[in-house]
């Protein structure tokens, strides 16, 4: 089950505008259901692999909606803003991702 940090806990509350109740919740979603790097391309790719180089404790990071989040195995470290010429390429691989598990459920 993934869970969050204090620091983690506050940047959801702050950058997502969750409350409480709501963190345990949205954290396990991102950390199930997120584009992980291996399902990225082209530039957003190159960004993942930037943010991995820059955060050593991080070994897994998704994105979910606008936002990277930053995972040390199912634990959530922080949450950052995924940068705007960088959200169409997340439309596109989020759409590539679920034709494809469309086609694996056929």
């Amino acid at each position: 089950m993934a869970c969050a940090t204090k620091h983690g806990r506050d940047r959801l509350r702050k950058r997502n505008g969750l409350n409480h109740k709501s963190i345990d919740r949205i954290v396990e979603k991102v950390y199930r259901d997120g584009l992980q790097h291996g399902e990225t391309t082209g530039r957003l790719n190159k960004w993942i692999t930037k943010l991995y180089f820059s955060n050593k404790t991080a070994d897994s990071i998704r994105i979910y909606g606008d936002k990277a989040y930053i995972f040390t195995g199912s634990l959530l470290i922080t949450v950052l803003q995924v940068p705007n010429n960088l959200l169409d390429i997340v439309k596109i691989d989020k759409k590539r991702k679920k034709d494809r598990m469309q086609d694996i459920n056929r």
